[in-house]
C-alpha cells in the first residue's frame, strides 16, 4: 500500500507544475489509476462479497469515463459540460451504491440507522445547498438543469458519508479501509462544494488545488482498496440492535423538518422559494422515510413473532407447550373429524437423569421430541405438557404402534447409549368433548399402561357429539 500512496502523491505533486494543457490528461490517468487497487482487492475477495467492491469499481471507472469527458471538452475548445456532469453524477450514485451495500451487509439489521443517518447528512447537505450553494448559483445565472446535477451531486455525497459514518460508529473493530473511504468522501464533498460555489459546474475551469482535491480523493479510495481490513469491510458484519430511542427520533424529526423550515422561512422574509431543494428532498426523503417505516414494521412483526412462539412454545425441544396444546386440542374438538389423544410418559427417564445429570437429560428430552415428531401425521400436534410428558393430537390411533417403533431403539446421550420405554394413554372423542376432560381421561389411561408395565394401554372416551 505504501508505494501505491507515495506514487499517488507524487503525481498529484506533479499534477501542480505541469502545463495547463498537460494537466487534464495527467489528472484523468492519475484518477484512473485508483482502479487498479480496487480491482486487485476485488480479485482477493470471496465471491459471495464481490456486490460492494464491483459497484465501487463502476463507480470509479464511470467516474474516469466523466473525467475523460472533460479532457475531451476542454481538447475541442468547447463548453458543452453535460456529459461530463452526467457521467459523475451517475458515478457518485454508484459509490452510493456500494455504500449502501457494504452498510447493510455489515449492519444487516441496522437499516433503520442507516436510513437515520442518511436523512440527517442530506438534511445538511440540504441546509449547504440553501444557504450557500444556490444562491451564488443563482446570482451567477447557471441554468436550472446544471444546480439540478450540483443539487443531486451533494445530496448523493453527503447521504454516502453519513451513511459511512454511522458504520463506522457501529463497528466493532478497527476498519481503517473504511476510514481512508470516508476521508475521500469528505475530500470529494469539499472539492464539490468548492467548485459549485465558485464556477457553478463539477467539471469546468477547476482551479488546480480544488483538481489536486479531487487527486487526493482518488488516493484515499485505493489506499482504502489495499487496507487488509477491506475483506472485512466487504463481508457481513454484526448485527447491531436497532433502538429507535426519544433522542433518536427527535433527531429524525430535526432532519425531516429542515427543509419545510427552511422553505418556509425564505418565503416570509420575501425571499425565493428554493423549489429544487423541496423537490429534490422531497424525493429522496419520501422513498426513505418509507423504507424507515418497513423496517419499524417488519421488526414489530418479528418481535411479536417471537414474544407468540416464546409463550406458545416449550423452550428446550421447541415442541408447542401445554397452553397452546389446549388451544390446539379445543379447536381439534370442535370439527367434525374424529380426535385421538395420546398421552405419552417416558419409562426410565428419571434413572438416566440423575445418572448422567441434568445436561443429559435435556439432550434426552430434545432426542425424544425429534422421534416423536417423526410419529406424527399431517395436521398432528406433538407438545411438550411438563416433564417427560409428551402429548398428541390426531386424527387416528395408528401413531400409537409408530411411537411403540419409535422408542424401542436405543438413544446415545453423552457418548453413552441408552434405553427409554413410553407409557401411552390413548383416548378418541367426537365433537363437543371437554379438553380439559379428555386430557384427564388420556392420563389416567397413561398411568393404568404404567402400573400394569404396558407400553401402550387404551382407554375409548365419552363420545358427546
Amino acid at each position: 500500500m505504501v508505494w501505491y500512496v507515495t506514487g499517488s502523491v507524487v503525481a498529484t505533486a506533479v499534477h501542480l507544475v505541469l502545463p495547463v494543457s498537460v494537466q487534464p490528461t495527467w489528472y484523468f490517468l492519475v484518477a484512473l489509476g485508483a482502479a487498479a487497487p480496487i480491482g486487485l482487492a476485488l480479485r482477493q475477495t470471496a465471491p459471495a462479497d464481490k456486490l460492494p467492491g464491483r459497484l465501487l469499481l463502476l463507480a470509479q471507472l464511470v467516474l474516469s469515463a466523466g473525467n475523460l469527458a472533460a479532457v475531451l471538452d476542454a481538447a475541442g475548445g468547447g463548453t458543452e459540460h453535460g456529459p461530463a456532469e452526467l457521467l459523475i453524477t451517475l458515478g457518485h450514485v454508484c459509490a452510493l451504491g456500494s455504500a449502501l451495500t457494504i452498510v447493510r451487509r455489515r449492519g444487516r439489521n441496522d437499516i433503520g440507522g442507516l436510513v437515520d443517518a442518511t436523512l440527517f447528512a442530506m438534511a445538511v447537505g440540504g441546509v449547504l445547498w440553501t444557504t450557500m450553494i444556490q444562491p451564488r448559483l443563482a446570482a451567477g445565472g447557471i441554468p436550472v438543469g446544471r444546480q439540478v446535477t450540483v443539487l443531486v451531486n451533494i445530496l448523493v455525497l453527503t447521504g454516502i458519508l453519513g451513511a459511512l459514518v454511522r458504520l463506522l460508529v457501529t463497528a466493532r473493530e478497527p476498519l481503517p479501509a473504511l476510514r481512508r473511504y470516508i476521508y475521500a468522501l469528505v475530500l470529494s464533498l469539499t472539492g464539490n462544494v468548492a467548485l459549485a460555489l465558485s464556477k457553478g459546474f463539477l467539471t469546468a475551469d477547476r482551479p488546480v488545488w480544488v483538481q489536486m482535491t479531487f487527486l487526493l480523493t482518488y488516493t484515499c479510495l485505493g489506499a482504502a482498496a489495499l487496507d487488509p481490513s477491506i475483506q472485512t469491510l466487504l463481508r457481513p458484519g454484526p448485527a447491531p440492535v436497532d433502538r429507535l430511542t426519544r433522542g433518536r427520533l427527535a433527531f429524525l424529526g430535526a432532519a425531516l423538518a429542515v427543509t419545510p423550515i427552511l422553505g418556509g422561512g425564505r418565503q416570509l422574509l420575501g425571499l425565493p422559494v428554493d423549489g429544487l431543494l423541496l423537490v429534490g428532498s422531497t424525493v429522496a426523503v419520501v422513498p426513505l422515510v418509507m423504507v424507515r417505516i418497513g423496517v419499524l414494521n417488519a421488526e414489530r412483526a418479528r418481535a411479536l413473532r417471537a414474544l407468540t412462539h416464546q409463550a406458545t412454545h416449550d423452550g428446550l425441544t421447541g415442541l408447542p407447550n401445554r397452553t397452546e396444546l389446549m388451544n390446539r386440542l379445543r379447536s381439534a374438538l370442535r370439527g367434525d373429524t374424529r380426535v385421538v389423544l395420546l398421552f405419552c410418559d417416558l419409562d426410565g427417564f428419571k434413572a438416566i437423569n440423575d445418572r448422567l445429570g441434568h445436561l443429559a437429560g435435556d439432550e434426552l428430552l430434545v432426542q425424544v421430541a425429534e422421534r416423536l415428531a417423526g410419529c406424527r401425521g399431517t395436521g398432528d400436534t406433538l407438545a411438550r405438557y411438563g416433564g417427560d410428558e409428551f402429548v398428541m393430537v390426531c386424527g387416528e390411533s395408528a401413531a400409537e404402534a409408530t411411537i411403540r417403533r419409535a422408542m424401542s431403539r436405543p438413544f446415545t446421550v453423552c457418548g453413552e447409549q441408552v434405553a427409554v420405554g413410553a407409557s401411552v394413554g390413548v383416548v378418541a372423542a367426537r365433537r363437543g368433548t371437554d379438553a380439559e376432560a379428555l386430557l384427564r381421561q388420556a392420563d389416567a389411561a397413561m398411568y393404568a399402561a404404567k402400573r400394569a408395565r404396558s407400553i401402550v394401554g387404551t382407554r375409548e372416551g365419552v363420545d358427546r357429539s
